[in-house]
């Protein structure tokens, strides 16, 4: 064999090796549940002790582009303790080639939102994306992320509130059940701060990633590594 010919071979498997990997996440842009239109991945929200806080519902309404290059508009509902519905906001999902960005306001904690949002209050959001790369692993290190919602009654800010999100690693890998299944998850550890006006509050978080980017669990603790309140995913339909 010349050595043109074997040149070529070890060119061609090098570059298949490493494309092939890319164009099956890409195939996976819409097999992940919330970027099929009408899908509804419903989340509960618990207290520290495990008393039900409400509910939010994430509606994907609408679906664009096509193949590896998808935008999902989707509509985040919250329902409070009496199942009254309390807040709705749209947020943006996006995948290409098989990385998936998410707006920050996702992550937001939306029941702070449904306290303000009314009496004729607006809200002006100013936020990241936060980024999930293809073939996250154990040992990645992710973006931080910034959010931040100021509360307004005419021209008038009444209120700030900013959360971020840092340090973002992938520690494992674990199975995690809830009432919507049983899912094999990338565990994420995060610190965040949050602030509301004056008062701030710093923490540690965890999370678990069904596909590398569906939130099946979220948790949050304190400074002291105490838990505040937690999600997770209870229904997909």
């Amino acid at each position: 064999m010349s050595m043109r010919i074997k040149v070529f071979i070890s060119t061609f498997l090098v570059l298949f090796c490493f494309t092939l990997p890319l164009e099956l996440y890409a195939q996976d842009c819409n097999a992940v549940p919330f970027m099929k239109e009408g899908a509804i991945l419903e989340y509960t929200d618990y207290n520290r002790k495990g008393k039900k806080e409400g509910t939010s519902t994430h509606e994907t309404i609408s679906i664009s582009g096509e193949h590896n290059n998808l935008s999902a508009s989707i509509k985040a509902t919250v329902t409070g303790k009496k199942d009254e519905e309390t807040f709705s906001t749209e947020y943006k999902a996006n995948c290409k080639d098989g990385l998936f960005s998410l707006d920050m306001l996702r992550f937001f904690n939306l029941d702070k939102l449904s306290e303000h949002h009314k009496n004729n209050l607006s809200l002006k959001i100013d936020g990241d994306v936060l980024e999930f790369p293809v073939g996250m692993k154990p040992g990645d290190r992710l973006d931080d992320g910034n959010i931040s919602i100021k509360v307004n009654s005419d021209s008038f800010t009444l209120v700030t509130m900013t959360f971020k999100v840092f340090d973002r690693e992938i520690v494992g890998e674990e199975q995690i059940s809830t009432s919507a299944g049983t899912f094999m998850c990338q565990k994420v550890k995060f610190d965040f701060e949050s602030k509301f006006g004056i008062i701030n509050v710093k923490g540690t978080g965890v999370e678990w990633y069904y596909k590398d980017v569906v939130v099946v669990r979220s948790e949050s603790y304190n400074k002291k590594g105490k838990l505040l309140e937690y999600h997770e995913l209870t229904e997909i339909r």
